[in-house]
């Protein structure tokens, strides 16, 4: 890998890390920290949400099975479709109506403590297995182009982002998931250009190929 290459991964570590830790200035109350003092529009916690359920093994993995015929996974997209419904009827209006910080507090006003602890539990052990799996998914590129260990790339993975969550708070978190969002789009999209401009023939023989495999 060349110098430039390293550098730029760098820049890009750290320059995250640090736009999401700048948010701290404006945090100056517990609606600020967990809300965002209500203030993030709609866009962008829109796109904070379509960049946060992105993970390396969707970039990585779905290409992979999209061309081999599999498109199982697309059960899950429909899944997040119908839950946004049933999210922005039922539990959004609540959220305004009552103020509340996270999910499990109305699950404690409606279902009692009891519920909102379990919830609470199987939501900590379900995050805790599937992003355990996406932060090491992650540690092997980034050890591969760093030239570290997968023990060393997940340390620095998770201390960067807790860094500017724990300073940053949600306002950092939409922010920065913003950020990543449009650099992954502009990156696929200028990839797709490098890549068909390597391919001989371009787009038509992308097509020829795709089509003599029933693609």
């Amino acid at each position: 890998m060349r110098w430039v290459d390293l550098g730029v991964i760098i820049i890009y570590l750290l320059g995250v890390t640090w736009f999401g830790a700048r948010f701290r200035r404006g945090q100056n109350s517990l609606q600020d920290y967990f809300l965002g003092g209500r203030s993030a529009p709609w866009w962008a916690i829109g796109l904070s949400i379509v960049s946060a359920e992105t993970s390396t093994l969707t970039i990585v993995g779905t290409p992979a099975l999209s061309f081999g015929g599999d498109f199982r996974f697309l059960q899950i997209v429909f899944g997040y479709l119908l839950a946004r419904l049933v999210i922005s009827a039922i539990l959004l209006p609540q959220y305004f109506r009552g103020h509340l910080y996270t999910a499990y507090q109305l699950m404690e006003r409606r279902f009692g403590v009891n519920i909102r602890r379990v919830t609470a539990v199987i939501f900590l052990v379900t995050r805790s297995l599937a992003e355990g799996v996406r932060v090491f998914a992650v540690s092997i590129i980034v050890s591969i182009i760093l030239g570290t260990g997968e023990t060393a790339s997940v340390i620095l993975i998770v201390a960067l982002t807790l860094f500017y969550t724990f300073e940053g708070g949600m306002t950092a978190v939409i922010w920065t998931d913003v950020v990543q969002m449009g650099m992954y789009v502009a990156g696929a999209g200028v990839s797709l250009f490098v890549i068909l401009g390597k391919v001989h023939g371009g787009w038509g023989h992308v097509v020829d190929v795709a089509g003599a495999a029933h693609k």
